[in-house]
């Protein structure tokens, strides 16, 4: 093991993982807790920070993966990686578009009653939060692998 690599390896995924939590469970709850911010806004401040957020989660991933394996790694920590970096990229060039896509022109306070957008931006909010749990987790195991590794 390369300890330089090891070391980018960790500090990319803990960032990566870091940021997720932060984000996850205490930025998106306390936006949409806030009395100054509408629904409507909560929404499109959500949109804009995951749409930025998830390039920041692309560029901790090919680092991470590209680290572990200049680390060498344990395989199942490098396979670990590399599903997480190709969820990220299945939220960042699918799920995040699409979803801000549908959000457009739709009032989140005052619905539209039957209009389709709510209830597929609601099965493709549901894919995203499965996705980010596994992410999560899956950053979890590898730094807890990587850590008793070492040992």
């Amino acid at each position: 093991m390369t300890a330089p690599a090891a070391v980018v390896r960790t500090i990319a995924v803990a960032l990566w993982v870091g940021a997720m939590a932060g984000l996850d469970f205490i930025d998106a709850p306390l936006r949409f807790a806030t009395p100054a911010l509408t629904r409507n806004q909560a929404v499109a401040l959500g949109q804009a920070v995951f749409a930025r957020f998830n390039r920041i989660e692309l560029a901790c991933g090919i680092v991470a993966l590209a680290a572990a394996v200049g680390a060498r790694s344990a395989r199942w920590t490098v396979a670990v990686t590399a599903v997480m970096l190709a969820l990220v990229a299945a939220q960042t060039f699918y799920l995040t578009p699409e979803i801000t896509r549908l959000a457009a022109g739709l009032d989140f306070v005052n619905r539209t009653p039957g209009d389709p957008r709510y209830a597929a931006i609601r099965s493709l909010h549901g894919i995203y939060a499965v996705m980010e749990l596994v992410i999560f987790a899956g950053g979890i195991a590898v730094l807890s692998g990587w850590s008793l590794l070492r040992r």
